[in-house]
């Protein structure tokens, strides 16, 4: 990865996210664009009648000028060369997140959630919510009270479906530098057939198709696919939990519904990366 895209809008909610970014773009040798999106409608006011032009530059202005304040003050000293800081006006966050994504070039676009519920978050009403649906680059959300640390431990729910593997060898691009476990984990329900048979084939395409070896693969039983996924995450402590977010129905029909989500109150308190199917399969 080269290129990694932080999003800010200068909220407390934000800046774990930027000192996870500022980690990871260090460890990786990577560009930190760091990217605040204004709108100029709702937050412009003046008295003075100015041209929309005029109205613009100095908006433009002040907003970056509001930009280097927080990555100054929360970055803790002089700001590093790898990091590129920029505004840019719409008026909807997540297309002008977007905008930026394809004009860069960026592998991965990181911001902050509110609260300490990142699932709820993500899925209920967020921008996080429209960049996991619309973004053909993985999105990495990062929990509001997370203390950022080096990565040592990725865990990803995994369904045995080819997408997964291209997933996994994304993943190996944030495991690799840090030298970090990947840890593969699927919950087979009493309808599903012959889970450990699939995880043997799993294990083999892995083999195959994907060079990284500190690769390990976990099989759970039970019918209560969220709790015991849950579980599992809580218990192995990761740095990372990932995802990907499906369209078609099977093994995870529902995990990312609204209402499913909200029944089950799941509070993870650690990054979040999302990656789209129908993206990762057209890459």
């Amino acid at each position: 990865m080269k290129n990694l895209l932080y999003a800010t809008d200068f909220s407390e909610n934000s800046i774990p996210a930027f000192h996870f970014a500022a980690m990871l773009s260090e460890r990786l040798k990577a560009k930190l664009h760091v990217l605040h999106v204004y709108d100029m409608k709702a937050t412009f006011i003046s008295t003075v009648s100015l041209t929309y032009g005029k109205r613009e530059e100095i908006m433009y202005k002040e907003q970056l000028e509001k930009l280097e304040d927080f990555c100054k003050k929360n970055y803790g000293s002089e700001l590093p060369n790898y990091m590129n800081l920029m505004v840019h006006e719409h008026g909807i966050s997540a297309v002008g997140i977007l905008d930026k994504v394809e004009s860069l070039n960026a592998d991965l676009i990181l911001l902050g959630t509110k609260g300490s519920s990142v699932i709820k978050d993500l899925i209920i009403g967020s921008t996080a919510t429209s960049l996991i649906n619309n973004s053909y680059i993985p999105v990495l959300a990062v929990p509001n009270e997370y203390k950022s640390k080096p990565i040592d431990k990725i865990i990803y729910a995994t369904a045995f479906e080819e997408a997964d593997i291209l997933a996994v060898r994304r993943l190996v691009e944030f495991a690799e530098p840090f030298e970090a476990e990947i840890k593969l984990v699927h919950v087979s329900t009493k309808n599903e057939y012959a889970g450990e048979d699939q995880m043997a084939w799993f294990r083999d395409m892995l083999e195959q198709k994907v060079a990284y070896k500190n690769i390990s693969c976990d099989l759970r039983f039970s019918d209560d696919i969220f709790n015991t996924l849950y579980n599992y995450f809580m218990e192995e402590d990761a740095s990372i939990i990932a995802m990907l977010e499906r369209e078609s129905p099977g093994f995870f029909k529902g995990l990312w519904h609204k209402d499913t989500v909200k029944r089950m109150k799941l509070q993870l308190d650690r990054p979040l990366l999302s990656f789209h199917k129908k993206y990762l399969i057209q890459k």
